[in-house]
């Protein structure tokens, strides 16, 4: 599945959903715009241990329920447009939106401003790792000190994706990866000037993790930060499907940055693998897909983090 065509589903799905659990609360930043810079949240009616900021996704009803029997509220925020998906990983207003949107429900609910755990799929889980290290940076207007923050295979390291996502478009085997690396490709020449060839420094200054920089780049912005990172390197399915091998993987990236973060001595950096365990809502086999990520588990661990 294609970039485009998963976060259309996905920003379905973080607005949806509402019948069986707690009906959300809508904000729109512009009254006249219902599609682009908003958010939902859902308000515990116990007492209120922490934010849970789910970026372009919303959880299962089962487990929105067990995270609001447990204090947890869930806020699901839609900086731009699902069909301005790229903007995720190069954009500065993707993170001053959602960073407004924080602000003002710590603040509306008296909530402490490390209180904050993000994290999203593929490109939005990206941008939750950015968003991590803007605040991290200082940048955060409402001085939000994330807790933690994960991603569900998101792609990291912008030298990496450039070269395979090139490498899709000449490859040639798969509609949605051709036309995806087209995208990306096209998106890191505008942005970037270039290839990472000619213009590695940029690359460098804008991945949350780089490889080719020193210790990883930004990655020491998440030294103080609990950082999940979950990924189902099935590398039969990439072959078979899309044609693609390691050099491809989202994973590479997370295995490194986690292991960078390790190295910095973070102990809450974490590689979570999982083996068969992505499908898409259609049922049909895609190890990129929400479906890898243990949504009991991964709120139990930020139960845990609002502890601390």
């Amino acid at each position: 599945m294609g970039l485009y065509k998963y976060l259309a589903i996905a920003f379905l799905l973080a607005i949806g959903q509402v019948a069986l659990a707690q009906r959300p609360l809508y904000v729109y930043k512009n009254p006249t715009d219902s599609t682009d810079n908003f958010y939902t949240k859902r308000i515990p009616t116990v007492p209120i241990k922490g934010v849970l900021v789910l970026t372009l996704r919303s959880l299962s009803n089962s487990s929105k329920d067990y995270a609001l029997r447990n204090g947890i509220l869930l806020l699901s925020v839609i900086p731009v447009k699902a069909d301005n998906a790229l903007l995720y990983m190069t954009d500065d207003l993707v993170l001053t939106r959602i960073d407004e949107m924080i602000t003002e429900v710590i603040h509306t609910y008296h909530i402490p401003v490390n209180k904050v755990i993000i994290g999203g799929m593929s490109v939005a889980g990206t941008a939750s790792i950015r968003y991590a290290e803007y605040c991290s940076e200082g940048h955060s207007k409402g001085k939000i000190q994330p807790v933690g923050a994960f991603g569900v295979d998101p792609p990291l390291d912008y030298e990496r994706f450039y070269k395979a996502s090139y490498n899709a478009v000449k490859r040639n085997f798969n509609t949605d990866a051709v036309d995806e690396g087209k995208a990306i490709v096209k998106l890191f020449n505008q942005k970037f000037g270039g290839s990472p060839n000619d213009y590695l420094k940029a690359y460098q200054v804008a991945s949350p993790f780089c490889y080719s920089a020193i210790n990883g780049g930004n990655a020491r912005l998440l030294d103080k930060t609990a950082i999940r990172l979950y990924t189902e390197p099935d590398i039969n399915w990439w072959i078979e499907n899309r044609r693609r091998d390691y050099y491809d993987f989202n994973s590479i990236d997370e295995a490194a940055l986690i292991n960078q973060l390790k190295l910095d001595g973070n102990t809450r950096a974490e590689l979570i693998t999982t083996i068969n365990k992505g499908y898409q809502e259609d049922g049909s086999r895609h190890p990129h897909s929400w479906s890898i990520i243990d949504e009991k588990d991964m709120l139990d661990w930020c139960l845990l983090l609002f502890r601390r």
